[in-house]
């Protein structure tokens, strides 16, 4: 089944936007999932960039804000950021806006937040998306990011609770090799509801650089007949969207087309 393979642009840490778009399109790549301050950049602008290039906006990344957060103005400023969002990505082609837990830092300090409020707001945002006729993608990310919602069967859960039609499911290969007993039986179990499949081997390099099995991955995407974008997502360590960092470049496309020779061929390109 032939699907389009995309790669996540807040990877590429401080380089400027148009450059990313240079470099992803000449690597080969159909498309991208965005990373862009939305208050700094216009969605027309932005459009441009990748257009010209001939990629697609797959999905959007979201900041880092807090939807479970039981201070009112904290979970509120994160719902308005999320509506804002979304009207965004109506401006890009209807993208699907990818949604994720607060990510803490591990200090080990009390956190203010209930899945209750999670659901309470995703179901909002949801809401609000269906009305510009926006899919959402919810992440499980894993336990050392996050506390309520880690693994496919978390997710599932909450979207039965919330069902809302347009609320999909994002899974990460790599938060899933730390949280699922199973991960071909959580591709499986998430069946049609996963919208966007986001790839890095175990050890967020790129694929064969670490122990996933990634034939596995692809027949279970097989048997569920899933047609959504493939989104490398190969980081350096600590990374995270919007970090200010340098990247070593050389390294990243390096991963990057390991990866997507991988994905041409299904078979090892690297020892």
């Amino acid at each position: 089944m032939h699907r389009k393979i995309g790669v996540t642009t807040w990877i590429f840490g401080k380089i400027h936007l148009i450059e990313i778009a240079n470099i992803i399109a000449q690597m080969g790549f159909d498309g991208v999932e965005l990373f862009v301050d939305i208050a700094q950049s216009s969605p027309k602008d932005v459009n441009k960039i990748f257009a010209d290039k001939g990629l697609e906006i797959f999905s959007l990344t979201p900041c880092n804000v807090d939807l479970a957060s039981s201070v009112p103005n904290v979970r509120q400023y994160a719902i308005d950021y999320y509506k804002k969002l979304i009207d965004y990505g109506a401006e890009l082609g209807q993208p699907i806006i990818t949604c994720h837990e607060y990510i803490q830092n591990q200090s080990g300090s009390a956190y203010a937040g209930t899945i209750e409020l999670l659901v309470e707001s995703c179901q909002e945002i949801a809401t609000y998306g269906a009305k510009a006729n926006i899919k959402l993608g919810f992440e499980p990310l894993n336990r050392y990011l996050c506390r309520f919602i880690l693994n496919s069967t978390d997710v599932l859960g909450m979207l039965e609770q919330i069902n809302a039609a347009n609320l999909t499911i994002v899974l990460d290969a790599f938060h899933m090799n730390l949280e699922e007993d199973n991960l071909v039986k959580a591709i499986i179990r998430c069946g049609d509801k996963l919208s966007v499949y986001q790839i890095s081997d175990s050890n967020r390099k790129g694929i064969g650089f670490g122990h996933i099995d990634f034939n596995q991955h692809f027949a279970a995407l097989d048997l569920i007949q899933f047609n959504g974008p493939i989104v490398l997502e190969c980081t350096q360590p600590r990374q995270t969207p919007g970090f200010d960092s340098e990247v070593n470049l050389d390294e990243l496309k390096l991963h990057l087309s390991v990866s997507k020779d991988w994905l041409a061929n299904k078979k090892a390109v690297f020892v």
